[in-house]
């Protein structure tokens, strides 16, 4: 074992007291079978990784804005179609194009898949993605009822933009990052420095990012206030949770968990968090920087 009372539904992304901003986390928010409306829109990229969990994955995309894949991820969704008769069409692939195959590319871009080939090297197809998806021409997929939206004539179309012409990007579209954390090691602490990059890459204004392993939901706590929903007791979540000071030491403090701390320091080479456990519907970290924030799985409906 290491160290490390439900409430009421926050609406807000981020709430207020008099001087502390909150910010909410809301890692359940995709995991739900049938939503009639998600509460909050969502984008998808999927990375060149083999699909564990294909029952979770295509359950989220059917309440996904948007689907990306992430160049060779294209062919990870190929052959999940081929096996199981999916049907889903990403919007787009990205990438420098030196994984996905000819074919499953033709298959994809003949079905209206976009496809945006960007050969610089210095960047990740993940990172490709995701200043992709903060280009302006996604706005039209931060709609809550997309299936409406394509029924719009082009004028109708033009006016409902417009109407979220004020609305930031940032506010409205957060994304679900489809990889594992096995295989290559460099590959896993590649998606583990992405959570970070997101913050101090400017060419990149999305809302949060979410790590779907098969097994876990990662991201990245803000420093100060922060608390995540946790629906542990309907299935959603499971209760393992670890706070992981991965760029730099932080002194936390908890609610919520088994094990909660007060001020505690925690730093790589002497004390992390580790296999502590959701004892509420809401779990709250206060924390000096940003620390990676992980819980399991629950089961899927």
């Amino acid at each position: 074992m290491s160290l490390l009372s439900s409430a009421e539904e926050i609406d807000s992304k981020t709430t207020h007291d008099s001087e502390n901003p909150m910010k909410i986390w809301r890692p359940a928010a995709f995991l739900h079978a049938n939503l009639p409306d998600p509460p909050q829109p969502y984008a998808i990229i999927l990375l060149n990784q083999p699909i564990e969990n294909d029952r979770l994955f295509v359950q989220i995309c059917k309440n996904a804005s948007l689907v990306i894949a992430a160049d060779g991820g294209l062919n990870r969704l190929r052959h999940l179609s081929l096996q199981y008769d999916i049907g889903i069409i990403p919007h787009a692939v990205c990438g420098d194009m030196d994984s996905v195959h000819p074919d499953v590319l033709d298959h994809y871009s003949n079905l209206g898949t976009k496809v945006y080939k960007d050969p610089d090297q210095y960047s990740t197809d993940l990172t490709k993605c995701l200043r992709h998806l903060s280009s302006p021409e996604w706005k039209q997929y931060t709609f809550r009822h997309w299936d409406r939206y394509q029924t719009l004539g082009k004028q109708d179309k033009e006016d409902e933009v417009s109407k979220q012409s004020s609305v930031s990007l940032a506010d409205t579209l957060d994304v679900l990052v489809v990889g594992s954390l096995g295989g290559r090691a460099d590959q896993a602490f590649s998606l583990i420095h992405h959570l970070y990059a997101v913050d101090e890459d400017p060419q990149i204004q999305c809302g949060d990012v979410y790590l779907l392993t098969p097994e876990s939901v990662i991201f990245l706590l803000r420093k100060g206030s922060n608390r995540i929903l946790t629906p542990v007791a309907k299935s959603q979540l499971g209760e393992n949770v670890g706070i992981i000071p991965v760029a730099k030491p932080a002194v936390i403090s908890t609610q919520g968990l088994e094990w909660d701390v007060q001020e505690w320091r925690t730093e790589f080479g002497k004390q992390v968090s580790t296999s502590n456990h959701v004892r509420s519907e809401n779990v709250e970290v206060t924390t000096t920087e940003r620390v990676i924030f992980t819980v399991d799985l629950g089961c899927i409906d």
